[in-house]
């Protein structure tokens, strides 16, 4: 039997951050800074959305989630980031 999760929380606060971002920073939902290559914005983005993903993991396992890489880096078969 499928057990659900109760995410009004996470629902919550994407409506708070949307909030946030049309009163402090409007711009950024045109602008997308954060597809240029070599911005500070694309560091900032691609770390918040690990960050994410970290606690989406951690939200749907019950578990920790370790900081570290868990995976052997090859930067030859390393995927872009956009």
């Amino acid at each position: 039997m499928a057990k659900f999760k109760d995410i009004s929380a996470v629902q919550n606060r994407v409506r708070e951050l949307d909030e946030w971002l049309l009163k402090n920073a409007p711009e950024s939902l045109v602008e997308q800074k954060h597809l240029d290559e070599g911005t500070r914005e694309r560091v900032y983005w691609h770390y918040g959305y690990m960050v994410a993903l970290r606690d989406v993991l951690r939200f749907l396992t019950d578990a920790e989630v370790s900081s570290q890489k868990s995976y052997s880096q090859d930067s030859s078969s390393s995927h872009s980031l956009a």
